[in-house]
């Protein structure tokens, strides 16, 4: 007989599914990142915050949350996003998208606005990193016939939405 997969394990342990949702962000949603944005929008820089987070969008939590459930599958899982963010590289990244989202409302776009800047969320973020532990949540839509547990909303596509949605607020 075979051993146990940590996916095995957690699926013959549990007699229900559980997800603990970590740093899950949505357009209309109230959590960090649509406060810094409502704090860009109307001028004003956000609260200085040293938390590391862990983004994923609602999206891709919901879409392995269905999958999960599908597939009936027991067990606590975390899930989040797989890579570390700091409060800096997500607030200057909003900045750069406001901007540009502002420009284009104005007619407004310069040869610099529209350059190929990079974006200021692709700086790596270099220090201790304490994720969550993704590898149940990954075995186990591995398990389901999935890739596994591979968000597909980029940071830059969620923040735009969520930057247009409040923006339709104010």
């Amino acid at each position: 007989m075979a051993p146990l997969t940590t996916f095995d394990w957690v699926n013959q342990m549990s007699t229900s599914l559980e997800i603990e949702f970590i740093d899950v962000y949505s357009p209309g949603g109230n959590g960090p990142i649509n406060r810094w944005i409502s704090e860009i929008l109307v001028g004003n820089e956000p609260v200085t915050d040293s938390t590391i987070y862990h983004w994923v969008h609602i999206r891709d939590a919901e879409v392995a949350q269905r999958i999960l459930s599908e597939n009936a599958v027991k067990g606590i899982f975390q899930l989040c996003g797989r890579r570390a963010w700091t409060q800096k590289m997500v607030v200057d990244e909003i900045k750069v998208l406001w901007s540009r989202f502002q420009n284009a409302l104005e007619h407004t776009h310069t040869i610099e606005s529209l350059s190929e800047v990079p974006s200021p969320a692709a700086v790596r973020y270099r220090g201790e990193r304490r994720r969550p532990n993704l590898g149940p949540l990954h075995d186990a839509l591995v398990a389901c016939g999935t890739d596994g547990w591979r968000p597909m909303t980029a940071m830059r596509v969620g923040l735009m939405e969520c930057i247009a949605h409040s923006a339709e607020q104010v």
